[in-house]
C-alpha cells in the first residue's frame, strides 16, 4: 500500500507544478518536452548496474514503447491545458474518469474478477467523480474548451491500459519496468523535440532563445524528476499484489481525484462546493469497498 500512495501523492504533485506554470509563465509544452529527458536520466541513475541494455532492442515490450510516448507527451501536453484554463480539479477527473478502461480490460482481457462488493465501488466510483467537480466545472467550462477533458479521458485510458498489458504480459522483474518506463521517456524525448525543431525552424513560432529560457529548463526539470517515479511507483504498486489490477486504477484514480480537489481548494482557492465535497467522501467510499 505504500507504493499506492507515493503514486497517488505523486501524481497530484505533477498537477500543482502544471498549475504553477502557469502563474510563472512557464512554456508548458517545451517544459514537458525537456522533462522527458530528466525523467529518463532519473531513471538511468536509479537503474540497477547488471541491467544490460543489449536485451531492449530484442524485447517483446519495447514495440509497446514507442505508440505510448505518442500518448506520454500529448496527453501530458492536454493535462497541462485543462488544468491550466480550466482548473486542476477537472483535469484531475478528466484524467483518473478513464478508470472504467483498465478495468474493463482486466476483467475482459486479463482475466480477473470483480465481486459483487468490488462493483459496486467501481459504480459507485464514476458518480464520485461526477459529482467532486459538478458544481465547479459548470460555470467554468466553455464550449471551445470542452473537447480538452474528453481528450485526457480517452488518452489516459489509453496509457492505464498499455501500461497494465506491458506489466501483465510483458514485463517480469523490476528492472525490466524500469527500462521500459526509461525507453518510452527516451521516445517522448524524441518526439518533442522533432515537434519543437518543427515549431522553430518551420512553423517559426517559437525560437531557439524560447526554448533555452531558464524557467522553461527549470520547469522540465521540476516536472521530470516525479514524473519518472509517477509511472515507476505504479509498476511497484502493481508488482507488490496488494491489490489486482482492476482494483488498483480506481483506488489510484480516486485517491487522485480526492486529494486534488482537497489541494485544488487549500491551495489555489479553487471552489469546491457540497456535491464537490460529497463526491470526495463518495470516493473514499468507494475505495473502501474496492479494496475490500
Amino acid at each position: 500500500m505504500f507504493y499506492i500512495f507515493l503514486t497517488v501523492v505523486v501524481s497530484v504533485l505533477l498537477l500543482i507544478i502544471f498549475k504553477a506554470f502557469k502563474k510563472y509563465e512557464v512554456n508548458s509544452f517545451i517544459a514537458i518536452v525537456i522533462n522527458y529527458i530528466i525523467a529518463a536520466i532519473t531513471g538511468f541513475v536509479f537503474l540497477d548496474s547488471k541491467t544490460d541494455f543489449s536485451v531492449v532492442l530484442k524485447s517483446d515490450w519495447v514495440f509497446i514503447c514507442f505508440p505510448l510516448a505518442f500518448l506520454f507527451i500529448g496527453v501530458f501536453y492536454l493535462i497541462a491545458l485543462t488544468a491550466q484554463k480550466i482548473s486542476i480539479s477537472t483535469a484531475s477527473v478528466a484524467n483518473k474518469m478513464s478508470v472504467i478502461m483498465p478495468v474493463l480490460y482486466s476483467v475482459l482481457f486479463l482475466d480477473q474478477q470483480l465481486s459483487i462488493v468490488k462493483t459496486t465501488g467501481v459504480l459507485l466510483a464514476m458518480l464520485a467523480v461526477y459529482l467532486s467537480t459538478f458544481s465547479s466545472t459548470k460555470k467554468q467550462i466553455n464550449s471551445g474548451l470542452f473537447w480538452l477533458p474528453i481528450a485526457v479521458f480517452f488518452g489516459s485510458g489509453f496509457i492505464d491500459i498499455a501500461i497494465n498489458a506491458a506489466n501483465a504480459l510483458y514485463l517480469k522483474t523490476t528492472s525490466e519496468s524500469a527500462m521500459f518506463s526509461i525507453f518510452t521517456f527516451l521516445f517522448a524525448f524524441t518526439i518533442g523535440l522533432l515537434s519543437v525543431l518543427y515549431l522553430i525552424f518551420f512553423k517559426k513560432t517559437t525560437s531557439i532563445k524560447q526554448v533555452f529560457k531558464l524557467k522553461n529548463i527549470i520547469g522540465g526539470v521540476v516536472l521530470g524528476v516525479p514524473n519518472y517515479f509517477s509511472i515507476f511507483f505504479i509498476f511497484k504498486s502493481l508488482e507488490s499484489n496488494a491489490l489486482s489490477s482492476a482494483q488498483l486504477f480506481p483506488v489510484l484514480n480516486l485517491s487522485n481525484v480526492a486529494l486534488s480537489a482537497l489541494v485544488a481548494w487549500l491551495i489555489f482557492k479553487e471552489k469546491i462546493s457540497i456535491l464537490n465535497f460529497a463526491g470526495i467522501i463518495l470516493a473514499v467510499i468507494s475505495i473502501l469497498l474496492i479494496s475490500f
